[in-house]
């Protein structure tokens, strides 16, 4: 091969490596960018992020960059007392991700059943949780405390039965929308409580059970929560 030949194949070489790598840099870049919404129960706050990864490597390549989407509901649930204005949001659930290197909604990402309530508007574009706080003055504070711990015990799946209650015929009195709202939730506990305990997941299962409990009497949940609580129980499980 005469040097001119060899000249040419260098470089004719050099272009097609370096026009391959900068593609395959920009596919790496595209489908490692990583760009996804999170809900925080401490304060209910909500905030989008962005950040980019090698994909299936998992190697940070740019720092998460966040922004807040805080709607008026959260400040409304300040005002009132419900949250605290000084509560910082340490706790983060995921409510959707866009990966495209990966499924585009991850499992994990049950906060969503909430954010949906929190930021429903109505024909007016209005937070319809805050119109509804405006118009029902005396169930608020009976409403309120259940969904925020309801959020905090992760208890997302059971979310839509407790916030269609009061957006639906629910009774105007307070002590009947308590006694009935009571019920919702404790069912609710219960349910979930029923699946940690099948799963071995003991230490969550009387979390939940005793917060069924204290929202309303049960023997179904109080026996689940005596055998979760036997030691013979909790090393079969394990």
């Amino acid at each position: 091969m005469t040097f001119s030949k060899f000249f040419t194949w260098l470089i004719t070489f050099v272009l097609i490596t370096g026009v391959g790598l900068i593609i395959g840099f920009f596919v790496l870049t595209l489908s490692g960018n990583i760009e996804g919404r999170e809900f925080s129960p401490d304060n209910f706050s909500i905030r989008t992020f962005k950040y980019n990864k090698v994909p299936y490597l998992n190697w940070i390549i740019t720092k998460k960059t966040v922004d807040d989407e805080s709607g008026a509901l959260q400040q409304d649930l300040m005002d009132l007392g419900f949250l605290s204005a000084n509560a910082n949001a340490t706790t983060w659930h995921l409510v959707s991700e866009l990966n495209l290197s990966e499924s585009l909604l991850p499992p994990e990402s049950d906060a969503r059943f909430l954010t949906h309530y929190l930021e429903l508007m109505d024909s007016n574009y209005s937070n319809v949780f805050v119109e509804w706080n405006k118009t029902h003055p005396d169930l608020a504070p009976l409403f309120w405390p259940h969904v925020i711990e309801m959020a905090r015990q992760e208890s997302y799946l059971k979310i839509p039965e407790i916030m269609e209650f009061a957006l639906t015929d629910c009774p105007k009195n307070p002590t009947e929308f308590s006694d009935e709202l009571n019920t919702l939730v404790a069912q609710a506990y219960l349910d979930l409580g029923k699946i940690d305990y099948h799963l071995g997941r003991l230490e969550r299962a009387k979390v939940r059970l005793q917060l069924s409990l204290d929202a309303e009497s049960s023997v179904e949940a109080q026996t689940l929560l005596d055998d979760a609580s036997n030691p013979g129980v909790k090393e079969m499980a394990q």
